[in-house]
């Protein structure tokens, strides 16, 4: 079965190379995370992607002029919104003209049955954890997997929240979800990521596939 990785959070050209084999690469664009990147220093790394990755930036509930502009400067491939962005708000980033991925925080199943008022509008779902705190996303903790048993939607999403190579393929055999988003499981520290553990992720992933 094939899986799709999505690494989020990278700031560096070491992550970024060790990152190769991953098929989405995601900036932060969120000042209060420890994964924060500015534009410039993302332009500088974009050099190291390759064609076949799609750069996907993160934005969580940001000046929508402030967004139109990071995405003309770096050329981003995908939007990812993850704060509490209303469809109002979605539709003016429609108008980029880019996929937009919309972040659900899941506590229980009602977050799951909610998701489906943002398939219309947008092309990717992705499932992360529900935080008490301010920060969202990349909070390093799991929901439970078992919400997603028999998911089913016409439109691609993603499983995220506390994923790492030691759990990654319980996920997947639950949830069977096509693609996986990844940050703190691939990281020695908060907001410091490493590149062995990217490696060994992609690595687990990979022999996943080959063996379903």
């Amino acid at each position: 079965m094939p899986v799709k990785v999505k690494l989020c959070g990278l700031k560096n050209k070491a992550t970024i190379l060790a990152a190769s084999q991953a098929d989405f690469i995601g900036f932060v664009f969120y000042q209060k995370s420890s994964r924060f990147i500015n534009a410039f220093d993302a332009k500088k790394l974009i050099q190291y992607i390759s064609a076949e990755q799609k750069v996907v930036g993160l934005f969580v509930n940001s000046d929508i002029n402030t967004l139109y502009h990071i995405s003309d400067f770096l050329n981003l491939d995908l939007i990812q919104l993850h704060g509490n962005e209303d469809l109002n708000y979605i539709e003016k980033v429609k108008k980029l003209g880019k996929p937009i991925i919309k972040a659900i925080s899941v506590k229980n199943f009602n977050d799951i049955k909610n998701s489906r008022k943002y398939e219309k509008i947008c092309d990717m779902i992705l499932f992360d954890t529900k935080s008490n705190s301010d920060v969202s996303g990349g909070t390093g903790n799991s929901f439970d997997w078992n919400l997603l048993k028999g998911y089913d939607s016409k439109k691609n999403w993603l499983l995220a929240g506390g994923l790492k190579a030691s759990n990654i393929i319980e996920a997947l055999k639950i949830t069977n979800a096509p693609i996986v988003d990844v940050s703190s499981g691939i990281e020695n520290a908060r907001g410091i990521k490493c590149e062995k553990k990217i490696k060994k992720f992609l690595n687990v992933v990979k022999e996943y596939e080959r063996k379903n």
